[in-house]
């Protein structure tokens, strides 16, 4: 596992910051003519000249401030489209300098190859945001379906959420693997009650078949899962009432044989992890904390007691204990379990879908800023994580939970989400500055982002309707195929007093509002060959009316890849993605198209233009940064 070196001390403090950007006249008069030459690649990659390519649309007919040609400044609408340049004066491009230094860079932060990772629910038919898209009925044989998890991997798939805690596992015989201690006449009065649940509550019953699919679907499209256990289910007694008894672990016993007896998902490692319930304590849910610690200490035993050829059948790992709420529940409880688990997991909204002022929330700078902030659950696991490190290191280290947080569950909006803004393009600039910004959170960075959801809800990354992707799945798409696992910096932008320990560049203000035009700035070692240091920057721009003109003073040459809204009228609220001006789809051949072929090339001293509502990746070649000639491992 790849992880950060020791920082230097000149940037101990390398935070993510929030600043003012104020253009003087002289910084203004700064700004110069796009260069509209481009080149493409070809299929093997390789940089090639095409004197009759059209420069994405973003470009078509633009000049600026001190060109040749002369003339006013043209406009940019919504998606960064040339508009009438007579009908909004006041817009403005504006001019930024970037680099990072190949020698002073350090790590902020690393992830784990599977960061951007999806998620699977159990909620039934009937309800319009999820339809066919739970965990029993998803068409997992649709080729758009296959394609897009596909260009996810590798990646986590986290099958839970709040129904998890209702379903019972219809494994019919024991697997093979029952113990000779086993009380048949009781296993064999579980099975028949299991049976005859399932017979009754189809939409609260995984089968022996449905399981296998799932697994191979998994297996197919390079995904691990992580399996949430029903928990509040086996506490109820027979009058329905949660949390009076203690967890009955016979029907996660059954799962787990079956899971193991299965030889070829078991030794591929399909199963990633098992966690215990979904939330336990929200809205005081589960308030017996000695009953979910014996439940933990018990679902170890039988993990530990399944796979007991752990050599040959890689042992899923314990995980927990997704969850949300406040700080002090989430400490305590952390706490407790935190002896049986192997990777600490929380989950993170950041409003809510049922909000009236979301959709003016989402489209604040102050709301791309939040992402930086840990919620309750998030502090108290990363406080026991750090703690847990030390006792490690004061015994001589051996201590096996990971030293990365999960989050097991996260959108931008609970309640299934928000139609029009958690689905659309505005929510694709909230989504690309979390993935950078949860890489560098300190103490400890996020390894794994398990994003609700691959389908269903009005935050999921495929439609369930259509099985076309939405933008946030293009955001991830690229970021799988640009962005490698280490974060790095200081970014450095000559000329701004607050620049020399940056992880991240905020840059807020410049208008009459402050906050009205917003960049924000990432840089990561690419996903490329890292003998020549190549870095990526990932660049934000949520204004709806600036452009900025990026003068990246590394490398001799670099490509570009920039995503826009579709529709130019809908602007944010487009479900449609462009990149350098092609639309992104799944052929008909049920391909992905690929990414790399589309980039535009450009030289050293040629502009990187950032049009308003985009995200640019921009791969610096060459950069010869050698925090990323390096891999560090635990």
């Amino acid at each position: 596992m790849e992880r950060c070196q020791r920082p230097a001390k000149h940037v101990g403090r390398a935070l993510s910051v929030a600043f003012v950007l104020l253009l003087t006249k002289r910084q203004l008069g700064m700004l110069v003519r796009l260069h509209s030459s481009g080149s493409h690649f070809d299929d093997g990659g390789r940089r090639r000249r095409d004197d009759d390519y059209s420069p994405p649309q973003h470009a078509i007919g633009r000049t600026f401030p001190g060109s040749s040609s002369g003339g006013p400044t043209e406009d940019i609408g919504m998606s960064g489209i040339v508009t009438n340049p007579e009908e909004h004066a006041e817009r403005r491009h504006f001019y930024m300098e970037l680099n990072i230094s190949p020698t002073d860079a350090v790590c902020l932060g690393t992830v784990e190859p599977e960061y951007a990772s999806t998620t699977l629910d159990w909620w039934p038919l009937g309800t319009e945001a999820w339809g066919n898209s739970s965990i029993l009925n998803a068409d997992l044989r649709h080729p758009n379906l296959i394609a897009a998890a596909t260009g996810l991997s590798p990646s986590y798939l986290r099958l839970g959420g709040t129904q998890a805690d209702e379903i019972l596992y219809h494994m019919g015989d024991r697997g093979g693997v029952a113990k000779d201690d086993d009380d048949d006449d009781g296993n064999h009065e579980h099975d028949r009650y299991v049976a005859k649940e399932c017979r009754r509550h189809a939409q609260r019953c995984l089968t022996k078949d449905r399981w296998v699919e799932m697994l191979d679907f998994a297996r197919d499209v390079g995904a691990r899962i992580v399996f949430t256990i029903a928990y509040v289910r086996h506490t109820r007694d027979n009058d329905g009432n949660n949390d009076v008894r203690d967890w009955d672990s016979v029907n996660a016993r059954r799962l787990l044989e079956y899971t193991r007896s299965n030889s070829d998902h078991a030794k591929r490692g399909t199963v990633y992890g098992f966690e215990l319930g979904n939330e336990l304590r929200h809205k005081g849910k589960i308030k017996n904390v000695t009953r979910i610690v014996e439940a933990y200490r018990e679902l170890g035993r039988m993990v530990d007691d399944i796979w007991d050829d752990g050599q040959l059948y890689p042992r899923p790992k314990i995980m927990g204990p997704a969850s949300t709420g406040g700080v002090d529940e989430s400490s305590f409880l952390i706490s407790e379990i935190g002896p049986y688990i192997d990777v600490a997991t929380y989950h993170k909204y950041h409003g809510g879908g049922k909000d009236p002022n979301m959709p003016h929330r989402a489209r604040h700078p102050s709301f791309h800023v939040h992402p930086t902030k840990l919620s309750g659950p998030g502090e108290a696991v990363e406080r026991y994580v750090v703690g847990r490190r030390r006792t490690d290191d004061d015994d001589g280290g051996g201590g096996r939970m990971s030293s990365r947080l999960w989050i097991g569950e996260g959108a931008m909006a609970y309640n299934s989400g928000l139609p029009g803004v958690s689905d659309s393009f505005g929510g694709s600039l909230w989504f690309a500055n979390l993935l950078g910004a949860l890489a560098k959170t300190k103490p400890l960075s996020h390894g794994v982002y398990c994003r609700q959801a691959l389908l269903g809800g009005y935050y999921e990354l495929v439609s369930h309707e259509s099985m076309v992707p939405n933008p946030d799945y293009w955001v991830a798409y690229l970021w799988k195929n640009l962005v490698d696992t280490k974060a790095v910096g200081p970014i450095i932008s000559p000329g701004r007093r607050d620049s020399a320990e940056l992880s991240s560049l905020y840059t807020f203000g410049c208008c009459e509002k402050p906050g009205k035009d917003t960049v924000l700035i990432h840089s990561f070692c690419a996903k490329s060959d890292n003998s020549n240091g190549d870095v990526v920057f990932i660049i934000i721009n949520i204004s709806k009316s600036s452009g900025i003109n990026l003068n990246i003073t590394m490398g001799e040459e670099r490509t570009e890849y920039t995503l826009q809204p579709k529709n130019e009228e809908e602007g944010t609220r487009s479900r449609g993605v462009l990149l350098n001006g092609h639309a992104m789809s799944i052929g008909s051949d049920g391909n992905l198209p690929g990414v790399h072929e589309r980039g535009v090339a450009r030289m050293r001293g040629d502009l990187t233009y950032v049009p308003p509502i985009s995200i640019t990746f921009v791969l610096v070649h060459g950069a010869e940064v050698e925090e990323c000639q390096v891999k560090h491992y635990d």
